[in-house]
């Protein structure tokens, strides 16, 4: 095999390698985007064809009846008409089924597996009721796992790229001062350094000398080697022969079979304090998406102020929906949508690195509070 073949292998192989780690990310994707668009299909076809009743219709012409009559008083009308309005109408009468296009219903799907819920559209035909409810049951698991798996990604793309940026910096300060000449001359003094304040090493240093510090600090470490050994012996000693029953109180428990042992809950958290990120970048991540909506969504939302832009990605993104802000043009749904989806996981990111930077906190507090009587939580 040549040396061409063996590196066309080897590129082989590593594009084998980055397609197989991809792969369950990018289908776990795409199955919550087939999975959306399989739902659009359905409610498109369920509620877009409803027919409404005429209860609307009836309604309008009371109130007409009501304007024209010329009997009553200011005050008298006013009561009726409020009372009309209160108890005769009815918000399902706002939901028209021209609505539910591909794109509109599109939008609903995003609603419902992500548990935003606007609440301006919604079935009203008991098949498309029971079709969400189980849509939902299937959806919002999907919803969650996609955001665990993407969160997680980018909390590791985030924390990694914040300690490539620590250590370039850290590079570019760790320089040596140009009045320094890299050759040293003659003349000038033997450098110093100093090992663990113990051992301090002049330079330059001649063979005998190298070797002598080599003897005395491997003297001292098998010292320190044996020590531990013979602590080890010790400690094994003094446990009991004896091996503890399962219960005392209770003897049915040693019929059992042999379990394996608890695990130690000392160690939630640990993987967690891997993603050091400080909560200020995470909070400028997050109002950073926050912002770029709010300055996207003016564009086709006309009548939207940019606060109410900025308070609606907010809204949104912690799945609040309050449903007092709602978009209104449907040809650009899919945007808003793709921006909802993409916006929740960057929240699952900074919940799962602000989760890390709390739980630190958390432990230093414990760890303050009990004067350093809890070592470990």
């Amino acid at each position: 095999m040549s040396v061409e073949e063996g590196k066309n292998n080897l590129g082989k192989l590593r594009c084998s390698n980055i397609f197989w780690t991809v792969f369950p990310h990018v289908s776990l994707i795409l199955s919550l985007v087939c999975y959306a668009a399989l739902g659009a299909v359905l409610f498109r076809h369920l509620e877009g064809k409803r027919v409404p009743d005429g209860d609307y219709d009836r309604y309008l012409d009371e109130l007409w009846d009501l304007f024209n009559n010329t009997k009553l008083n200011a005050t008298e009308f006013r009561g009726q008409l409020k009372e009309k309005i209160a108890n005769g109408f009815r918000l399902e009468w706002l939901q028209n089924p021209d609505q539910w296009t591909f794109t509109g219903s599109l939008f609903f799907c995003c609603t419902v597996f992500t548990t935003i819920g606007y609440g301006h559209i919604y079935p009203l035909t008991t098949p498309g009721k029971v079709v969400c409810m189980l849509y939902a049951m299937v959806g919002i698991p999907l919803m969650l796992l996609v955001l665990t798996d993407v969160g997680d990604l980018l909390a590791l793309l985030l924390s990694n790229s914040y300690k490539r940026l620590r250590r370039l910096s850290r590079k570019r300060l760790c320089f040596k001062p140009f009045w320094v000449d890299p050759k040293t001359p003659d003349d000038a003094p033997p450098s110093r350094y100093t090992l663990n304040g113990e051992l301090e090493i002049k330079g330059p240093l001649e063979i005998t000398q190298v070797l002598k510090a080599q003897s005395s600090v491997k003297r001292k470490s098998l010292q320190l080697r044996n020590a531990e050994i013979f602590n080890k012996i010790i400690a094994m000693e003094n446990l009991p022969l004896v091996q503890l029953k399962r219960s005392m109180s209770c003897p049915q428990l040693d019929q059992l079979p042999p379990s394996k042992s608890i695990p130690a809950f000392t160690g939630i958290g640990e993987e967690l304090d891997k993603l050091n990120v400080p909560m200020t970048l995470i909070v400028v991540v997050v109002f950073a998406y926050i912002l770029f909506g709010a300055c996207v969504l003016p564009n086709w939302e006309t009548e939207w102020k940019p606060f109410d832009a900025f308070y609606f990605c907010f809204i949104t993104l912690t799945t609040i929906g309050f449903g007092d802000l709602v978009p209104s043009h449907p040809n650009f749904f899919m945007l808003t949508s793709l921006f909802i989806i993409v916006g929740m996981t960057i929240m699952s990111m900074a919940f799962k690195l602000g989760q890390s930077r709390i739980v630190s906190c958390y432990r230093k507090l414990i760890q303050c509070i009990s004067g350093g009587m809890v070592k470990e939580y």
